[in-house]
């Protein structure tokens, strides 16, 4: 009797351990998983206030070196992602926004820059593949950064306002886009991180009508 008492408590023991250790293993797994996703989310953030306070900072002015304000804003971003791979960036927006009151910064771009269409006056979208590239070989002349053909024309920075009053003050925002790989695939195949920053160019010299 005792005997199979002792089978039956270590039956018992093998059939609650093979019900938990699945549910034990997914925990485990899932607090990695969503911990990298996390760290990407906001590595992805900083990345996006990289490039929307480099912005902010050039204006419509050229650079100490003559390249698009474009040219500078990527680089920033490209800085600020450190470590996650190229291939998982999947588009880069520089838009013009409307400000603190129009929303929250990822509200404020519109669906059709987030699909990749460059609009007059309001985004240029980049490839980041390409625009790594042509920030890494130097290459800030008119074949990429620099209109009449380039890809910072459509919202061409030289363009962007920041005087002579304060009312004229553009506010300038960068999207970022990441698909990230799941790492074990039980919670998702992809995951996608989409972040934004909104700034305020800083002022030229304003006219003093402007500050009333």
């Amino acid at each position: 009797m005792i005997r199979l008492m002792r089978l039956g408590d270590r039956g018992a023991a093998m059939l609650e351990t093979a019900l938990i250790t699945p549910v034990f293993f997914a925990l485990i797994f899932g607090i990695i998983e969503f911990g990298l996703v996390y760290r990407d989310t906001l590595t992805a953030a900083d990345a996006a206030g990289s490039g929307a306070r480099m912005g902010a900072i050039l204006g419509p002015r050229p650079t100490p070196t003559n390249v698009s304000a474009d040219f500078e804003i990527i680089r920033a971003v490209r800085q600020s992602l450190g470590a996650i791979p190229v291939e998982w960036v999947d588009r880069i927006v520089v838009f013009k926004a409307q400000g603190p009151g129009a929303g929250s910064p990822t509200s404020q771009i519109t669906n059709e820059c987030k699909n990749g269409v460059s609009v007059p006056g309001l985004c240029n979208v980049y490839d980041p593949g390409n625009a790594f590239l042509a920030i890494q070989s130097s290459d800030n002349n008119a074949a990429f950064f620099e209109c009449p053909s380039g890809r910072a024309c459509p919202w061409a920075p030289y363009t962007r306002k920041n005087g002579p009053t304060v009312f004229d003050i553009e506010y300038l925002g960068v999207w970022i886009r990441i698909q990230r790989p799941g790492l074990t695939g039980l919670f998702a195949k992809e995951f996608t991180i989409e972040q934004a920053s909104v700034v305020r160019l800083e002022p030229s010299d304003l006219e003093l009508g402007g500050l009333g």
